[in-house]
C-alpha cells in the first residue's frame, strides 16, 4: 500500500503540505503541479474531474470552499477509503484553525504556521487508514458503564458542559445525550486528536466542522486512573487547573469503579460475559451512535502464531490477532458495508444477513435494528447454527442493562 497526500490553493496552486505513506518516493514538484493543472483546467472548462485510474492506482482530487485542493494517490486501498482520507484531511484543517480561516487565505506562509497542530492528525490519519472505521467511533463494553453515566451527568451539569464522555484506553465508555449528538465526525477528531497526542491532559480550542466551524471549544482531557480519562467541551472558563482539582475530587469515590472498567480492556467486553467456543472475534456496531466495538481475543489472549488448537481439540488456522482483526474489518468494508448501501429501501436495510467462509475460518454478520455484529467463527462451526449463535451473541452482548450501548 502506498498514499500520496497533498494540499495546495486552488487559485495559484501553492504547495500547503505533501504527506505520503508507504515505500513509495517522494513526488517531484512538477509532477504535483501538473496534476493540480489537470484540476485547474478541467474546472476552467466546466468539467469535474473527481477521479482518475492507473494501471495499479487512482488519482481524486477534491476542491474546498473554492480555495484548497486536495490531491490522492493511492495504491491497494477502496476508492472509499481514499474519499474518507481525503475528507477527514479537510475537515481536521477546519478542527485546527477554523472554516474562516480556510474561505479566506491572505497570507500563505501565516496560514502554514497557523496549521502547527494540523500535521499531527494528518500523520495519525495516515498512519489508521487502512484499519479504521470512519464512521464509527472506537467503544468499550462495560459492566460499570450505566453507573458512570450516572456519575457523568452529574458531573457535567457541575462543569457546565453538555458533551462529556468517559474513554477507557482512548475508547469511549459512555458519554452524555450531548456528547452522542455530535456529528460522528467531530467526534472522531477529538479521538484523533488524542490518539495524535503524546500526553492524554489536553487543554486544546478546537474548531467542531459540524457543530461550531466558526466558534472555537476548549476541549478538555483529565486523565482519572492510569488508563481512564474524562473528556469534556467546554467555553473560556474554568481554567484546566479548576476542572483537573474538580474532577479527581468528584471522581475519587468512584476509583475501584473506574479501575474495574478498565479491566474490560483488550477484550473490550466485560469478562463475566462468555461467549460460544467457535468465536475467534467480533465486531459490534450501533449505526445510530456511530460507534463500534471490536474483540479479536475472545478466548482468552491469543499468540502471534498462525494457528493452534481449538479448545474442543480440532486443529485450526486461527491466525494472529492482528490478522482476526483484518479478517472483521474486511468482511465488514467488502460484503456488510457495501450491501448496506446498495440493498437499502429508504431507512431500511433488505438484506439483513451476511455470510463467508473459507478453509480457515467462517464469517457472519446480523443486522438487527441499528446494531451489526459480525462474527468471525473457526471453520469447524456447521454453518446452518452460525445465524443462532450470532442471534445469541448479539442479544448478550447489548441486553445486559448495566451495559451502556
Amino acid at each position: 500500500m502506498s498514499i500520496h497526500l497533498m494540499c495546495l490553493t486552488s487559485d495559484g496552486g501553492v504547495p500547503i503540505y505533501s504527506k505520503k505513506k508507504g515505500d513509495s518516493e517522494n513526488l517531484p514538484f512538477s509532477t504535483t503541479a501538473s496534476l493540480n493543472g489537470v484540476h485547474m483546467f478541467c474546472k476552467s472548462q466546466g468539467v469535474d474531474l473527481p477521479i482518475s485510474y492507473l494501471e495499479d492506482s487512482m488519482i481524486m482530487w477534491k476542491e474546498y470552499e473554492g480555495t484548497i485542493v486536495m490531491i490522492g494517490i493511492a495504491r491497494d486501498i477502496t476508492e472509499k477509503t481514499l474519499r474518507h482520507l481525503l475528507d477527514y484531511s479537510y475537515q481536521a484543517m477546519v478542527f485546527c484553525v477554523g472554516i474562516q480561516s480556510i474561505k479566506k487565505i491572505k497570507n500563505i506562509d501565516r496560514f502554514k504556521r497557523e496549521l502547527k497542530n494540523y500535521y499531527p492528525l494528518i500523520d495519525q490519519l495516515l498512519e489508521v487508514v487502512e484499519c479504521d472505521l470512519f464512521r464509527y467511533v472506537d467503544s468499550v463494553l462495560c459492566s460499570e458503564s450505566m453507573s458512570m453515566l450516572t456519575k457523568l451527568n452529574e458531573f457535567s451539569v457541575q462543569v457546565g458542559s453538555p458533551f462529556c464522555a468517559i474513554l477507557v484506553r482512548q475508547r469511549v465508555a459512555c458519554g452524555t445525550e450531548g456528547w452522542w449528538d455530535l456529528d460522528v465526525i467531530d467526534r472522531k477528531l477529538l479521538m484523533l486528536l488524542l490518539n495524535a497526542s503524546s500526553t492524554i491532559q489536553q487543554d486544546v480550542p478546537v474548531y467542531l466542522p459540524k457543530k461550531s466551524p466558526g466558534i472555537a471549544y476548549r476541549f478538555i482531557s483529565i486523565p482519572l486512573t492510569q488508563g481512564v480519562s474524562i473528556c469534556a467541551l467546554c467555553g473560556a472558563e474554568p481554567p484546566y487547573d479548576v476542572l483537573q482539582g474538580l474532577s479527581q475530587q468528584f471522581w475519587m469515590s468512584e476509583l475501584d469503579m473506574l479501575i474495574s472498567a478498565e479491566q474490560n480492556y483488550p477484550k473490550n467486553f466485560p469478562p463475566t460475559v462468555e461467549l460460544d467456543g467457535h468465536i475467534l472475534g467480533f465486531l459490534l456496531l450501533n449505526r445510530e451512535h456511530a460507534k463500534y466495538v471490536m474483540c479479536r481475543a475472545v478466548q482468552g489472549t491469543l499468540s502471534n502464531t498462525t494457528g493452534g488448537k481449538h479448545r474442543t481439540g480440532t486443529l485450526v488456522s486461527s491466525g494472529s490477532a492482528t490478522h482476526r482483526l483484518d479478517i472483521l474489518r474486511s468482511f465488514f468494508h467488502q460484503s456488510v458495508d457495501v450491501m448496506e448501501d446498495t440493498l437499502r429501501e429508504g431507512d431500511r436495510v433488505i438484506n439483513l444477513e451476511q455470510y463467508w467462509c473459507s478453509d480457515y475460518h467462517k464469517c457472519h454478520a446480523l443486522i438487527e435494528g441499528n446494531n451489526v455484529l459480525c462474527v468471525l467463527y473457526t471453520s469447524a462451526i456447521p454453518t446452518h447454527i452460525m445465524r443462532i449463535v450470532t442471534q445469541k451473541t448479539l442479544n448478550t452482548l447489548i441486553s445486559d442493562k448495566d451495559v451502556c450501548w
